[in-house]
């Protein structure tokens, strides 16, 4: 009986802490595409405000994708991270067109690595 109980608590911690991740790439997903949401719309105001923007957004990517390589798969994080390194250079020489390209495949990575995180059957198997 004593086994049935442990395997019960074991399999409940598992369950509880696979929660918990869905819930934290929740909450860093949806700020990360706000936050996406707000600088494709100063990138198109122009390219001052743009980078000041890109500064800091890079700083906030940096420390949200040290929580989500705990989570994640490396390779979606890695190309976001080449794609934010790109932020910053193409607001301040007035690449606007491809600065928002580039926000545009963040917001689609991102939307990738919650589907691949999300426990579909396709996901499992």
């Amino acid at each position: 009986m004593k086994r049935v109980i442990f395997a019960a608590a074991l399999l409940a911690a598992v369950i509880l802490l696979n929660i918990l991740c869905i819930h934290i790439v929740a909450d860093i997903k949806n700020d990360i595409t706000e936050k996406l949401d707000t600088l494709y719309e100063a990138a198109s105001e122009g390219p001052e405000e743009a980078a000041a923007l890109c500064g800091e957004f890079t700083e906030y990517w940096i420390e949200k994708s040290h929580i989500l390589c705990r989570i994640v798969r490396h390779d979606l994080i890695d190309q976001i991270t080449i794609a934010v390194a790109r932020f910053a250079p193409l607001a301040e020489y007035g690449e606007i067109g491809e600065l928002s390209a580039e926000i545009l495949r963040c917001k689609i990575l991102l939307e990738e690595i919650w589907d691949s995180e999300m426990p579909f059957f396709r996901n499992i198997f």
